[in-house]
Protein backbone atom coordinates (compact mmCIF):
# COMPACT_ATOMS: atom_id res chain seq x y z
CA UNK A 1 0.00 0.00 0.00
CA UNK A 2 1.48 3.62 -0.91
CA UNK A 3 2.23 5.87 1.55
CA UNK A 4 0.53 8.54 0.63
CA UNK A 5 0.02 11.39 2.97
CA UNK A 6 -1.83 15.13 1.75
CA UNK A 7 -0.71 18.25 3.88
CA UNK A 8 -3.06 20.92 4.10
CA UNK A 9 -2.45 25.01 5.09
CA UNK A 10 -4.04 28.07 4.98
CA UNK A 11 -1.42 29.88 3.41
CA UNK A 12 1.23 28.93 0.99
CA UNK A 13 3.74 31.23 3.12
CA UNK A 14 2.72 29.71 6.45
CA UNK A 15 3.61 26.27 5.07
CA UNK A 16 7.07 27.21 3.47
CA UNK A 17 7.63 28.86 6.99
CA UNK A 18 6.60 26.70 9.22
CA UNK A 19 5.88 22.72 7.66
CA UNK A 20 8.29 22.71 4.55
CA UNK A 21 10.89 21.21 6.72
CA UNK A 22 8.50 18.35 8.14
CA UNK A 23 7.25 17.75 4.89
CA UNK A 24 10.80 17.05 3.88
CA UNK A 25 11.08 14.58 6.87
CA UNK A 26 7.76 12.72 6.03
CA UNK A 27 9.66 12.44 2.38
CA UNK A 28 13.46 11.30 4.04
CA UNK A 29 10.70 8.56 5.41
CA UNK A 30 9.74 7.23 2.63
CA UNK A 31 6.26 8.86 2.22
CA UNK A 32 4.68 10.78 -1.18
CA UNK A 33 3.80 13.90 -0.04
CA UNK A 34 1.18 16.17 -1.24
CA UNK A 35 0.42 19.58 -0.49
CA UNK A 36 -2.55 21.77 -0.67
CA UNK A 37 -2.42 25.72 -0.42
CA UNK A 38 -4.24 28.38 -2.10
CA UNK A 39 -2.80 29.67 -5.32
CA UNK A 40 0.90 32.51 -4.32
CA UNK A 41 4.19 33.13 -5.07
CA UNK A 42 5.01 29.78 -2.11
CA UNK A 43 3.64 27.54 -4.72
CA UNK A 44 6.97 26.83 -6.70
CA UNK A 45 9.38 27.10 -3.62
CA UNK A 46 7.33 24.46 -1.79
CA UNK A 47 7.86 21.89 -4.80
CA UNK A 48 10.53 19.62 -4.39
CA UNK A 49 11.68 15.98 -4.93
CA UNK A 50 8.83 13.45 -3.19
CA UNK A 51 6.66 16.68 -2.51
CA UNK A 52 3.90 17.12 -5.37
CA UNK A 53 1.85 20.60 -4.86
CA UNK A 54 -1.67 21.38 -5.23
CA UNK A 55 -2.99 25.03 -5.50
CA UNK A 56 -6.67 26.70 -5.16
CA UNK A 57 -7.93 29.39 -6.00
CA UNK A 58 -8.34 32.15 -3.66
CA UNK A 59 -8.30 35.96 -3.72
CA UNK A 60 -8.65 38.77 -0.94
CA UNK A 61 -12.35 39.33 0.26
CA UNK A 62 -13.70 36.16 -1.15
CA UNK A 63 -16.46 35.25 1.08
CA UNK A 64 -16.43 31.85 2.66
CA UNK A 65 -18.89 29.59 0.63
CA UNK A 66 -16.56 30.52 -2.57
CA UNK A 67 -13.39 29.44 -0.61
CA UNK A 68 -15.42 26.23 0.44
CA UNK A 69 -16.06 25.50 -3.13
CA UNK A 70 -12.83 25.78 -4.90
CA UNK A 71 -11.35 24.23 -1.70
CA UNK A 72 -13.47 21.11 -2.29
CA UNK A 73 -13.21 20.83 -5.87
CA UNK A 74 -8.96 20.92 -5.83
CA UNK A 75 -9.68 17.88 -2.99
CA UNK A 76 -11.64 15.97 -5.94
CA UNK A 77 -9.16 16.59 -8.58
CA UNK A 78 -6.55 15.32 -5.83
CA UNK A 79 -8.39 12.09 -4.51
CA UNK A 80 -9.09 11.57 -8.53
CA UNK A 81 -5.30 11.54 -9.17
CA UNK A 82 -3.79 10.01 -6.23
CA UNK A 83 -4.70 6.92 -3.64
CA UNK A 84 -4.31 9.11 0.19
CA UNK A 85 -4.12 7.06 3.07
CA UNK A 86 -3.86 10.17 5.42
CA UNK A 87 -4.66 14.13 5.12
CA UNK A 88 -3.06 16.11 7.77
CA UNK A 89 -4.26 20.27 8.17
CA UNK A 90 -3.63 22.77 10.51
CA UNK A 91 -5.32 25.48 11.80
CA UNK A 92 -9.11 25.87 12.39
CA UNK A 93 -10.59 26.55 8.45
CA UNK A 94 -8.37 23.65 6.58
CA UNK A 95 -9.38 21.45 9.61
CA UNK A 96 -12.86 22.14 9.01
CA UNK A 97 -12.71 21.62 5.11
CA UNK A 98 -10.68 18.46 5.84
CA UNK A 99 -13.36 16.96 7.83
CA UNK A 100 -15.65 17.60 5.12
CA UNK A 101 -14.29 16.36 2.20
CA UNK A 102 -13.52 12.99 4.06
CA UNK A 103 -17.20 12.30 5.37
CA UNK A 104 -17.84 9.44 3.44
CA UNK A 105 -14.19 8.06 2.86
CA UNK A 106 -12.13 5.90 4.74
CA UNK A 107 -9.13 7.81 4.86
CA UNK A 108 -7.51 8.97 8.30
CA UNK A 109 -8.44 12.46 8.82
CA UNK A 110 -5.11 14.41 10.75
CA UNK A 111 -6.65 17.76 12.11
CA UNK A 112 -3.30 19.86 13.95
CA UNK A 113 -4.87 22.97 16.27
CA UNK A 114 -1.89 25.01 16.72
CA UNK A 115 -3.77 27.20 19.45
CA UNK A 116 -7.21 28.05 20.09
CA UNK A 117 -7.01 31.62 18.97
CA UNK A 118 -8.25 35.52 19.77
CA UNK A 119 -12.07 33.43 20.56
CA UNK A 120 -10.74 31.90 23.33
CA UNK A 121 -8.43 34.63 24.64
CA UNK A 122 -11.40 37.69 24.90
CA UNK A 123 -13.76 38.03 27.12
CA UNK A 124 -16.66 40.54 25.61
CA UNK A 125 -19.80 39.09 25.03
CA UNK A 126 -20.16 39.33 20.99
CA UNK A 127 -16.89 36.67 21.58
CA UNK A 128 -18.31 34.76 23.62
CA UNK A 129 -21.36 34.14 21.06
CA UNK A 130 -18.36 33.63 18.76
CA UNK A 131 -17.25 31.03 21.50
CA UNK A 132 -20.01 29.13 21.43
CA UNK A 133 -20.08 28.67 17.99
CA UNK A 134 -16.42 27.64 17.71
CA UNK A 135 -17.35 24.58 20.39
CA UNK A 136 -20.04 23.37 18.38
CA UNK A 137 -17.58 23.37 14.88
CA UNK A 138 -14.84 21.79 17.44
CA UNK A 139 -17.39 19.00 18.54
CA UNK A 140 -18.14 18.63 15.01
CA UNK A 141 -14.73 17.82 13.69
CA UNK A 142 -13.37 15.70 17.05
CA UNK A 143 -16.16 13.44 16.49
CA UNK A 144 -15.95 13.26 12.69
CA UNK A 145 -12.12 12.83 12.36
CA UNK A 146 -9.67 10.12 12.96
CA UNK A 147 -7.61 12.39 15.43
CA UNK A 148 -7.01 15.65 16.77
CA UNK A 149 -3.20 17.02 17.26
CA UNK A 150 -3.06 20.23 19.75
CA UNK A 151 0.08 21.84 21.61
CA UNK A 152 -0.13 22.15 24.58
CA UNK A 153 -1.84 20.27 27.78
CA UNK A 154 -4.80 23.19 28.11
CA UNK A 155 -6.02 22.71 24.61
CA UNK A 156 -6.06 19.15 25.20
CA UNK A 157 -7.91 19.07 28.16
CA UNK A 158 -10.87 21.84 26.15
CA UNK A 159 -10.92 19.95 22.93
CA UNK A 160 -11.27 16.24 25.04
CA UNK A 161 -14.34 18.39 27.10
CA UNK A 162 -15.95 19.97 23.95
CA UNK A 163 -15.63 16.70 22.07
CA UNK A 164 -16.72 14.30 24.73
CA UNK A 165 -13.72 11.97 23.65
CA UNK A 166 -10.29 11.67 25.48
CA UNK A 167 -8.79 9.41 23.24
CA UNK A 168 -8.98 11.33 19.71
CA UNK A 169 -7.03 14.46 21.14
CA UNK A 170 -3.44 13.90 21.74
CA UNK A 171 -0.88 16.29 22.51
CA UNK A 172 2.45 16.84 20.67
CA UNK A 173 4.55 20.28 22.16
CA UNK A 174 4.71 22.52 19.15
CA UNK A 175 5.76 22.24 15.59
CA UNK A 176 9.47 22.02 16.26
CA UNK A 177 12.57 24.66 15.88
CA UNK A 178 15.37 24.32 14.00
CA UNK A 179 18.01 24.49 16.41
CA UNK A 180 20.92 24.26 13.55
CA UNK A 181 19.49 27.13 12.37
CA UNK A 182 18.46 29.24 14.82
CA UNK A 183 21.63 29.79 16.71
CA UNK A 184 23.79 32.95 18.02
CA UNK A 185 25.29 34.79 15.39
CA UNK A 186 28.03 37.03 17.71
CA UNK A 187 28.72 38.98 14.36
CA UNK A 188 25.13 40.09 13.28
CA UNK A 189 24.40 41.12 17.15
CA UNK A 190 27.29 43.60 16.35
CA UNK A 191 25.93 44.55 13.23
CA UNK A 192 22.55 44.75 14.11
CA UNK A 193 22.61 47.26 17.34
CA UNK A 194 25.23 49.37 14.99
CA UNK A 195 22.58 49.71 12.46
CA UNK A 196 19.53 50.22 15.09
CA UNK A 197 21.90 52.45 17.37
CA UNK A 198 21.92 50.04 20.78
CA UNK A 199 24.92 51.04 22.81
CA UNK A 200 26.78 47.77 24.50
CA UNK A 201 25.37 49.00 27.82
CA UNK A 202 21.74 48.75 27.09
CA UNK A 203 19.31 46.34 27.26
CA UNK A 204 17.55 45.38 24.22
CA UNK A 205 14.27 43.62 24.44
CA UNK A 206 12.62 42.04 21.18
CA UNK A 207 8.71 40.98 20.55
CA UNK A 208 8.49 39.21 17.39
CA UNK A 209 4.95 38.98 16.44
CA UNK A 210 1.69 39.58 14.44
CA UNK A 211 0.01 42.81 15.59
CA UNK A 212 -2.93 41.71 17.34
CA UNK A 213 -4.22 43.97 20.45
CA UNK A 214 -3.81 40.24 22.18
CA UNK A 215 0.06 40.09 21.62
CA UNK A 216 -0.30 41.91 24.77
CA UNK A 217 1.05 45.20 22.54
CA UNK A 218 -0.34 47.91 24.89
CA UNK A 219 0.99 46.58 27.34
CA UNK A 220 4.32 46.08 26.50
CA UNK A 221 4.67 49.73 25.27
CA UNK A 222 2.94 51.13 28.52
CA UNK A 223 5.66 49.49 30.31
CA UNK A 224 8.21 50.92 28.63
CA UNK A 225 6.74 54.00 28.57
CA UNK A 226 6.70 54.53 32.51
CA UNK A 227 9.76 53.07 33.12
CA UNK A 228 12.14 54.82 30.61
CA UNK A 229 12.91 58.10 32.84
CA UNK A 230 14.10 55.97 35.58
CA UNK A 231 15.81 52.88 32.94
CA UNK A 232 16.89 54.72 30.07
CA UNK A 233 19.18 51.71 29.08
CA UNK A 234 15.91 49.49 28.49
CA UNK A 235 15.07 49.23 25.05
CA UNK A 236 12.43 47.34 23.06
CA UNK A 237 11.94 46.60 19.42
CA UNK A 238 8.81 45.22 18.39
CA UNK A 239 9.39 43.25 14.91
CA UNK A 240 6.02 42.10 12.91
CA UNK A 241 3.01 44.02 10.73
CA UNK A 242 -0.36 44.60 11.63
CA UNK A 243 -2.37 41.36 10.64
CA UNK A 244 -5.17 43.34 8.58
CA UNK A 245 -7.58 39.98 8.13
CA UNK A 246 -8.19 40.46 12.01
CA UNK A 247 -10.38 42.50 13.51
CA UNK A 248 -8.30 43.17 16.36
CA UNK A 249 -5.11 44.45 14.46
CA UNK A 250 -3.26 47.28 15.84
CA UNK A 251 -3.89 50.53 13.89
CA UNK A 252 -1.00 52.12 11.95
CA UNK A 253 -2.19 55.50 13.84
CA UNK A 254 -1.31 53.70 17.34
CA UNK A 255 2.49 52.22 16.03
CA UNK A 256 2.66 55.96 14.52
CA UNK A 257 1.92 57.85 17.89
CA UNK A 258 4.73 55.42 19.77
CA UNK A 259 7.53 55.81 17.23
CA UNK A 260 8.03 59.77 19.01
CA UNK A 261 9.76 57.62 21.97
CA UNK A 262 13.00 56.92 20.86
CA UNK A 263 13.61 54.10 23.30
CA UNK A 264 10.58 51.90 21.45
CA UNK A 265 10.85 50.53 18.08
CA UNK A 266 8.34 48.78 15.61
CA UNK A 267 10.60 48.09 12.85
CA UNK A 268 7.55 46.19 11.07
CA UNK A 269 8.14 42.88 9.20
CA UNK A 270 11.70 41.53 8.70
CA UNK A 271 12.98 38.03 7.25
CA UNK A 272 16.13 38.44 9.48
CA UNK A 273 14.70 37.04 12.52
CA UNK A 274 17.82 34.77 13.91
CA UNK A 275 20.00 38.03 13.20
CA UNK A 276 17.40 40.02 15.09
CA UNK A 277 17.35 37.67 17.95
CA UNK A 278 21.09 37.13 18.31
CA UNK A 279 21.39 41.15 18.53
CA UNK A 280 18.63 40.98 21.04
CA UNK A 281 19.23 40.74 25.58
CA UNK A 282 15.59 39.21 26.21
CA UNK A 283 12.53 38.13 24.36
CA UNK A 284 9.29 39.77 25.88
CA UNK A 285 5.86 37.94 24.80
CA UNK A 286 3.44 38.90 26.37
CA UNK A 287 0.73 37.34 24.93
CA UNK A 288 -2.74 36.32 26.04
CA UNK A 289 -3.66 35.02 22.78
CA UNK A 290 -5.15 31.44 23.01
CA UNK A 291 -1.55 30.11 21.48
CA UNK A 292 -0.55 26.40 20.81
CA UNK A 293 2.70 27.26 21.58
CA UNK A 294 4.12 30.48 19.80
CA UNK A 295 6.89 29.26 17.27
CA UNK A 296 8.47 32.84 17.61
CA UNK A 297 9.36 31.92 21.72
CA UNK A 298 10.58 28.72 20.12
CA UNK A 299 13.01 30.58 18.23
CA UNK A 300 14.31 32.60 20.29
CA UNK A 301 14.63 29.52 23.12
CA UNK A 302 16.95 27.93 20.47
CA UNK A 303 19.14 31.18 19.97
CA UNK A 304 19.55 31.38 23.75
CA UNK A 305 17.65 34.26 24.90
CA UNK A 306 15.69 34.38 28.36
CA UNK A 307 11.93 34.36 27.63
CA UNK A 308 9.45 36.68 29.32
CA UNK A 309 6.13 35.56 28.47
CA UNK A 310 2.40 35.43 30.22
CA UNK A 311 0.89 32.54 32.43
CA UNK A 312 -1.21 31.41 29.90
CA UNK A 313 -1.60 28.36 27.51
CA UNK A 314 0.95 27.77 24.79
CA UNK A 315 3.40 30.24 26.56
CA UNK A 316 3.42 28.93 29.99
CA UNK A 317 5.09 25.48 28.70
CA UNK A 318 8.34 27.74 27.71
CA UNK A 319 9.69 28.97 30.74
CA UNK A 320 11.33 27.40 33.42
CA UNK A 321 10.38 30.11 35.84
CA UNK A 322 13.73 32.14 36.83
CA UNK A 323 15.89 29.59 35.23
CA UNK A 324 15.62 30.84 31.64
CA UNK A 325 13.13 33.32 32.29
CA UNK A 326 9.58 34.66 33.92
CA UNK A 327 6.29 34.12 33.53
CA UNK A 328 3.93 37.04 34.32
CA UNK A 329 0.42 37.82 34.65
CA UNK A 330 -1.80 38.54 31.51
CA UNK A 331 -3.06 41.83 30.58
CA UNK A 332 -0.89 43.24 33.26
CA UNK A 333 1.38 46.51 32.28
CA UNK A 334 2.72 46.53 36.36
CA UNK A 335 3.59 42.86 35.79
CA UNK A 336 5.59 43.69 32.75
CA UNK A 337 7.42 46.97 34.99
CA UNK A 338 8.07 44.72 37.74
CA UNK A 339 10.10 41.63 35.79
CA UNK A 340 12.16 44.38 33.69
CA UNK A 341 13.34 46.12 36.75
CA UNK A 342 14.18 43.17 38.05
CA UNK A 343 16.52 42.72 35.46
CA UNK A 344 17.89 46.27 35.24
CA UNK A 345 18.64 45.76 38.96
CA UNK A 346 20.62 42.26 38.02
CA UNK A 347 21.63 41.76 34.25
CA UNK A 348 24.00 39.39 35.16
CA UNK A 349 21.52 36.68 35.10
CA UNK A 350 20.37 36.78 31.49
CA UNK A 351 23.99 34.91 30.52
CA UNK A 352 22.71 31.88 32.64
CA UNK A 353 19.18 32.11 31.68
CA UNK A 354 19.92 32.23 27.90
CA UNK A 355 21.94 29.35 28.29
CA UNK A 356 18.78 26.98 29.93
CA UNK A 357 16.89 28.37 27.03
CA UNK A 358 19.49 26.41 24.55
CA UNK A 359 18.94 23.39 26.59
CA UNK A 360 15.20 23.74 26.54
CA UNK A 361 14.91 24.10 22.89
CA UNK A 362 17.41 21.31 22.24
CA UNK A 363 15.85 19.05 24.66
CA UNK A 364 12.37 19.45 24.00
CA UNK A 365 11.33 21.35 20.95
CA UNK A 366 14.29 20.66 18.64
CA UNK A 367 11.94 20.12 15.26
CA UNK A 368 13.57 16.01 14.69
CA UNK A 369 11.98 15.61 18.08
CA UNK A 370 8.74 17.12 17.12
CA UNK A 371 8.54 15.79 13.83
CA UNK A 372 9.28 11.99 14.86
CA UNK A 373 6.25 12.17 17.58
CA UNK A 374 3.91 13.59 14.32
CA UNK A 375 4.87 11.00 12.24
CA UNK A 376 4.44 8.37 14.81
CA UNK A 377 0.96 9.60 15.69
CA UNK A 378 0.21 7.95 11.82
CA UNK A 379 1.48 4.72 12.86
CA UNK A 380 -0.73 4.12 15.90
CA UNK A 381 -2.76 1.00 15.54
CA UNK A 382 -6.11 3.17 16.40
CA UNK A 383 -5.75 5.18 13.37
CA UNK A 384 -3.93 3.25 10.41
CA UNK A 385 -5.26 -0.48 10.32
Amino acid sequence: MPKNILLVENLGADFYKSRLKYAKYLVSQGWDVLVLVPFDEYKEQIRGDGITVYSYYSKERQNWLSQIYYILKAYKHIFNEHDIRIVHSFRLFPNFINVLANLFSSRKVILHVTGMGVVYSNKSFSYLILRWVSNVVYWFMINFSSLVIVQNEDDRKQLQKIGFNRRKVVLVKGSGVDTDLFVFDPVSRLNFREKYCIHPDEILFICVTRLIWEKGIREMVAAFQELHTDYPQMKLMIVGAPFIDNPRHVSTEYIESVKRHTHINFIGKHNDIQKLLSAADVFLYPSYYREGIPRSVLEALSVGLPVITTDTPGCNITVQESLNGYLITPRSVSAISEVIKKIANNPTQLKGMGVNSRVLAENTFKDALIYKQMADVYECERIIK
